[in-house]
């Protein structure tokens, strides 16, 4: 049973490295050709900046000439050059510059007619397909090899990857050539201007002879390529046998590699030879040997079933491949996938840069091919996966982008979905879960980008607003010092959140409550650290109003929303990690009894209160005030709202007090005094003035024939009052600054 299901997969995996190499076939040789097409649609830029190739190289002349025009001056010494052979050559060369592009393309038609005419030659045999060399290779063995029919599966992938993969890097090196000479084309300025005087026209003739080199190069890609597409035909046709009788299966493969690599090193090969060419591609080793590492697993001798190959490690590789940690002995993956995170063949094949963190090798390589199928339909990155890419440093970690990571942030940051985390995710430091945040249910982020330590995404809210969201990792940012909160990852580590934008509202979200004292259970998990007691109101977007134990009320502003005030405040945190600005309670007034014109006498005076009301009231600010020594006969409650409070003195004078949580500190003379309940206020003395006011009846002056009727009307003069502290200015959106990274 298990041979059968080894059988199939063998075969379904040659069907696929055939069939990439069929969908990769000839579409290199045709898009690039020897025009830059390619490379000016591919790379827009190089066609825009070839002006400033230009300009850069006409200065560049420019210096030249004029350093050998200096050098002159030293005759014989310094063995310079004819001035007027010299100003000839960079006249010549300065026009050669001008004319770079038509001079390169010049170059490039000659080159066309040698690449087209091998491109237009017939093969023979004709058409063909890499997919008949699964099933000629799987015959051919099956004949070499039928007693042991896992080992002969075992090779034709291992030989199908041998020649895919050489056959890859083939292409790549054909890619390689084309690029060269694109960049030697676009920079040719830079060249011509080399060749305005004798001390530099070494570097100009280097150039020539490259970009000779390279066009031979690019015109032998098509030879070689055609030729192994022939012999890939030739093979489908009769299976590697030759018509001496000789000739096999391995014999061509062999032969077939070879011309591969050959093809691949013919740069070094030209080089040899005097020519002057780029050397391309690097050094893999050997490519057999990174499809026998599908075996290095392997305990003990050679299998001879199926069978007895995946023994104890089939739930193994399974749960390398599906995300499973879980490893059996006694096959070639015990032991090896508890090694690997979560899907990491999937995060491997997505992840951009860094160490590969699943297997290596042939396994690895097979991995990452079903890792990438798997993303590319809509699969998911587990939690542990993006932490083996986050939780690393930023050099060694690589990255993840695109669509994966928009689909998989969630699932390492829970919070941002809007719902309760899974049992033992996104919890703190006290093990306690992390508060829910419904405005970030309906969330969808995009552009994501994952790497170590930062992790950034655009999100876009339900009404269609967006914010841009960085996370940074506490383990290597210090605390930013712009507004932020603190999430907690699927893995426990915590990451500094920073929003911005329109829709950052979503990510400060503002607490509801109702002032009731019924919701201080929720009051204590919004705010751990608020005193007993407090209850709180919201009153707006990043506003809320705290009524507290003392009797004192006082507002709270986000400090996402607002900037800091300069009113006396304290800096509070909520549950998030959010910072509230807690301004401080503005100190409470006793009860006085009211006057009808606003200050509360003796009888008989304009205040308007009885006696027994007047010694009320001074009995009650003596108390209030218990450092204020001077006899008070009338008090002024009228602005109490206001935090302003006015007593008068028998003699006419008087001071007045300002709640010093309410006004800035007055110029000029003052003192500060602290009623009974430790609330600090500023007193500004007056002194006696006399005012001419008019008189009005129904809202309108009163008149004695010409003359305005006045009346004369005591009241107090002050020298300075105290400016009112404004409310918190909205904070900019857009004003958010990256934290520091922390110093090794």
């Amino acid at each position: 049973m298990l041979d059968w299901i080894f059988e199939g997969i063998a075969n379904w995996i040659a069907s696929v490295i055939t069939s990439i190499m069929d969908a990769v076939s000839g579409i290199f040789l045709n898009a690039l050709g020897t025009d830059m097409t390619a490379m000016e649609e591919y790379f827009p830029f190089v066609t825009s900046a070839f002006n400033i190739m230009q300009y850069m190289a006409w200065a560049l002349l420019f210096i030249i000439t004029i350093w050998q025009l200096f050098r002159t001056f030293g005759g014989p010494l310094t063995e310079s050059e004819s001035p007027w052979q010299l100003l000839a050559r960079s006249t010549m060369f300065a026009f050669l510059i001008g004319y770079a592009k038509p001079i390169f393309s010049i170059a490039l038609d000659i080159a066309r007619t040698p690449y087209t005419a091998l491109m237009d030659a017939s093969l023979n045999p004709g058409d063909f397909t890499f997919s008949g060399i699964s099933s000629v290779l799987g015959s051919s063995i099956v004949t070499l090899v039928s007693a042991i029919s896992v080992v002969g599966l075992l090779l034709q992938i291992i030989l199908l990857i041998a020649l895919g993969w050489n056959y890859f890097k083939m292409l790549l090196e054909v890619v390689e050539r084309y690029i060269i000479v694109g960049v030697l084309c676009y920079t040719s300025p830079l060249a011509f201007c080399m060749g305005g005087s004798k001390a530099t026209n070494k570097v100009f003739q280097s150039w020539c002879r490259m970009i000779g080199s390279q066009l031979l190069l690019l015109v032998l890609n098509v030879w070689f390529l055609r030729g192994f597409n022939s012999s890939v035909g030739q093979f489908v046709a009769n299976g590697g046998a030759l018509t001496s009788g000789h000739g096999n299966i391995f014999l061509w493969l062999f032969c077939a590699l070879a011309f591969l690599k050959t093809a691949q090193k013919f740069d070094g090969y030209l080089a040899s030879l005097g020519l002057t060419v780029a050397q391309t591609g690097s050094g893999m080793g050997m490519e057999l040997m990174m499809g026998l590492r599908m075996l290095s697993g392997f305990a003990g001798g050679g299998p001879k079933s199926a069978g007895k190959m995946f023994a104890g490690g089939a739930a193994s590789a399974a749960g390398g491949a599906a995300g499973s940690a879980a490893g059996a002995g006694g096959g070639f993956m015990a032991g090896l996938a508890s090694k690997f995170k979560g899907n990491s063949y999937v995060r491997d094949a997505v992840v951009d840069g860094g160490g590969r963190m699943g297997a290596h090798g042939g396994i690895g390589f097979v991995g990452r091919a079903f890792g990438g199928m798997a993303a590319r339909n809509g699969a998911e990155l587990t939690g542990a996966s993006i932490s083996s890419v986050a939780a690393r440093p930023a050099a060694v970690s690589g990255s993840i982008a695109g669509d994966i990571a928009d689909r998989s942030i969630k699932n390492y940051m829970p919070h941002l979905s809007g719902k309760a985390s899974p049992a033992g995710e996104g919890v703190g430091d006290n093990g306690t879960q992390m508060p829910v945040n419904p405005a970030l249910s309906g969330v969808k982020y995009g552009s994501t980008q994952i790497t170590g330590g930062h992790i950034s995404t655009t999100a876009t809210t339900a009404d269609g607003k967006t914010a841009s969201v960085d996370l940074f990792s506490a383990a290597q940012y210090d605390r930013p010092n712009t507004p932020h909160t603190v999430a907690s990852a699927s893995d426990g580590s915590q990451w500094y959140q920073i929003a911005s934008g329109e829709g950052m509202g979503a990510f400060y979200p503002t607490p509801q409550f109702t002032g009731d004292a019924s919701e201080a259970a929720q009051m204590a998990a919004a705010f751990p650290s608020a005193p007993e007691g407090t209850t709180l109101r919201t009153v707006g977007d990043g506003v809320l109003e705290a009524s507290h134990p003392d009797g004192g009320n006082s507002m709270w502003y986000s400090g996402a929303h607002f900037q800091e005030p300069d009113a006396p405040h304290d800096s509070i945190q909520d549950s998030n990690g959010a910072s509230w600005y807690a301004m401080q309670p503005h100190a409470t007034q006793p009860h006085f009894e009211p006057a009808s014109g606003g200050l509360g006498g003796d009888s008989g005076t304009d205040g308007g209160v009885s006696d027994g009301a007047a010694h009320y009231n001074r009995a009650q600010f003596q108390q209030f005030m218990p450092g204020y020594e001077q006899q008070v006969s009338q008090i002024d409650t009228s602005r109490h709202g206001d935090g302003q409070l006015e007593v008068r003195h028998a003699d006419g004078s008087g001071t007045a007090f300002y709640d010093k949580t309410m006004y800035q500190s007055p110029r000029g003379d003052y003192q500060v005094y602290e009623d009974n309940r430790g609330g600090q206020w500023y007193a500004i003395n007056g002194t006696p003035s006399v005012e001419r006011k008019p008189v009005y009846e129904n809202s309108k002056p009163v008149y004695d024939g010409d003359n305005l009727r006045t009346v004369n009307v005591e009241s107090l003069k002050y020298r300075t009052t105290p400016v009112k502290f404004e409310d918190p200015k909205a904070r900019d959106v857009n004003d958010r600054k990256p934290p520091n990274q922390k110093r090794k």
